[in-house]
């Protein structure tokens, strides 16, 4: 039942029946259960009678559907907007060949995932009209005792006759090293070329070579397609290199991994910024990635007529190359335009302010550290970049150090709560990384949200005295819209937390302080930050970690207005529940979004090359 928003959910509960579950006896183990179900869904997608849904489904269910049914990401809810959304799309499709996992962590099995709330689930395979896929089903007991689909997930994961050039369909790479004779050259020669894209264009056109850009360059050229990626830094993983000092990745590495080479088993399990920047350097190299580095967009432009973008770049050098694509991926980054602020009274400030995408080192800003000691620093934002720098100016000796919040902030800590997210799923002993994705995007968001209450309340009880010494600092704290944690706050508004890497401790023993202010900040006068309600927080330095701006705006300043138009807003959610514009249609055609997290950058740059592939194999419009 919708409370606030259609993201708020309330999940049922089932009256408990008599029904012996048992993994001994046959005929009522989970797999009996989920292959009795899976044979009569199967027979209602083949007989396109969408009037028989109620056989096998809760009046009251939901369908998440990655590009197995459709060219877009789909949340449906209810029965009846499930049998039109079936009706449009299922005959076409011809789903076929369904088949339960049938070992390991996703075989049937029967959970209790919240009180009153039992389900068999297991993983399930099936094919397509044009490719195969992979799905999770979950069942529940109504009423008349008969297990029907309380969710269900479909997902795409390859393209027939367009099957990633991986595993058993790698390139064999030892024919010859002289491909077609001396004139192309052997490997090195060739590559020679390809990178500089001297005798034909690039099919795919990304900006961005960070995890989204290189994670997509990969997919892509695994589907036989070639991409040409620019950067505007000097090196592969300046974008990481250039942030603050003190930086390591907030995901633990069983979750970062990029796609097709995970991190070595000796990997650090948070990774500094400059070696995951040394990381991105070597993957690039490793997939044969083209990259063109301190290269920038001059123009772009799009013709409806040929579905052709000619875009114009300048190289390092100064000279300016033409290039045409069919398509064009933007991926600078999910943090891209900073928010920056001004306040009155600030020219006549006699500090410093600055945002903190600007900051690299609590002593960079100073002309020595000694001089830090004289500083007052004051810190406006409390989520994560405002939480390391703080602890950055304090670790580098600053006089003081003051966070400036305005509302509640989300804590979680990375040595606890953030295991216990990812604890059986993303760990050493998990299952591998392509089946626990598929496990771990197969929920609709908004119930991920209701389930997720469960844990982040398991959360706080684990770790009750950080949060007691928080509060007890002055500290706000804010467990998410109805208590769901931190994934509500991530995929809808992109911040709003702190994973705590130890800033937290220095809050509580007092040695980073902090103000509330609701009503924000008033201005500045010469020495201090005046708040909403008068009071004065002297200050020498302003570290403004207010956030950044939507990615659109960003496809404004680098590619101009004209195609910034035609784009949808990129986060959030719509109305189903799925992530606006990012890994699906923008709004522009042959226009991509590709960003967030390095986990989500590998789930996702999955579905986003098959749609890409599709349209260039005929099988999506665009």
């Amino acid at each position: 039942m919708f409370t606030q928003s259609p993201h708020d959910v309330r999940l049922p509960t089932f009256s408990k029946h008599d029904t012996k579950i048992s993994v001994t006896d046959p005929q009522s183990s989970p797999k009996h259960i989920a292959q009795t179900w899976l044979d009569k869904f199967a027979a209602v997608l083949s007989s396109g009678e969408t009037s028989k849904l109620n056989t096998v489904v809760h009046a009251d269910s939901w369908w998440r559907d990655h590009l197995a049914l459709s060219w877009d990401f789909h949340t449906i809810r209810g029965i009846q907007r499930m049998a039109d959304f079936l009706s449009q799309h299922v005959i076409s499709a011809q789903v076929t060949n369904l088949r339960l996992q049938g070992t390991g962590k996703f075989a049937p099995i029967l959970k209790t995932p919240i009180e009153g709330l039992e389900w068999v689930e297991s993983m399930f395979h099936f094919e397509t009209k044009i490719g195969k896929g992979k799905g999770m089903l979950r069942l529940a007991q109504g009423d008349d005792e008969i297990w029907k689909a309380h969710f269900i997930y479909t997902a795409l994961q390859e393209l027939k006759g367009a099957e990633e050039m991986a595993g058993l369909k790698r390139p064999h790479g030892g024919n010859n090293s002289l491909e077609e004779g001396v004139r192309k050259g052997n490997w090195q020669d060739r590559r020679e070329t390809q990178k500089e894209f001297l005798n034909a264009d690039p099919d795919i056109f990304i900006i961005g070579a960070g995890q989204a850009g290189l994670n997509m360059a990969a997919r892509l050229q695994t589907l036989g397609l070639s991409c040409l990626i620019i950067d505007k830094n000097a090196r592969i993983g300046n974008n990481w290199r250039h942030r603050y000092h003190t930086l390591v990745t907030h995901d633990p590495v069983q979750y970062t991994h990029m796609a097709y080479l995970p991190f070595p088993s000796n990997w650090p399990v948070f990774t500094p910024k400059d070696k995951l920047g040394d990381w991105f350097e070597a993957y690039a190299s490793l997939m044969e990635l083209n990259v063109w580095l301190s290269t920038t967009v001059k123009s772009a432009s799009y013709s409806d007529s040929d579905k052709k973008w000619t875009i114009t770049v300048q190289r390092r050098e100064g000279s300016e190359r033409s290039l045409h694509s069919n398509h064009i991926v933007f991926c600078t980054g999910h943090s891209g335009e900073p928010k920056i602020p001004s306040f009155p009274g600030q020219t006549i400030f006699k500090g410093t302010v600055y945002h903190g995408s600007e900051h690299r080192d609590a002593t960079a800003h100073h002309s020595t550290s000694s001089n830090l000691n004289h500083k007052n620093v004051v810190i406006v934002g409390t989520g994560n970049s405002g939480h390391d720098i703080a602890q950055n100016y304090y670790e580098a000796g600053s006089k003081s150090v003051t966070m400036l919040q305005r509302s509640g902030t989300y804590v979680i800590q990375a040595n606890k709560g953030l295991f216990m997210m990812h604890e059986g799923l993303y760990d050493e002993n998990g299952p591998p990384t392509e089946d626990a994705d598929v496990y771990g995007q197969s929920l609709p968001n908004a119930v991920q949200f209701a389930l997720n209450v469960k844990m982040t309340n398991k959360i706080r009880e684990a770790e009750k005295f950080n949060i007691e010494g928080l509060l007890k600092a002055g500290f706000k704290l804010d467990f998410g819209h109805d208590g769901s944690g931190i994934w509500r706050k991530y995929i809808q508004r992109g911040g709003g937390y702190y994973i705590d890497v130890g800033a937290s401790q220095l809050i509580i023993d007092g040695k980073i302080k902090v103000v509330q202010s609701s009503g924000g900040i008033k201005g500045l006068d010469e020495g201090a930050v005046v708040l909403a309600d008068g009071r004065r927080v002297e200050a020498d330095v302003v570290v403004l970690a207010t956030g950044y701006d939507n990615m659109r705006t960003s496809v404004g300043k680098i590619l101009g207005e004209e195609v910034m138009e035609r784009c949808r807003n990129v986060w959030d959610l719509d109305r189903e529940g799925e992530v606006n514009a990012m890994w699906r249609p923008s709004g522009h055609p042959r226009f991509w979004f590709c960003g967030g997290s390095l986990a989500l950058c590998r789930i996702y740059s999955k579905f986003l090359a098959l749609q890409i592939k599709a349209v260039e194999m005929g099988l999506n419009e665009q």
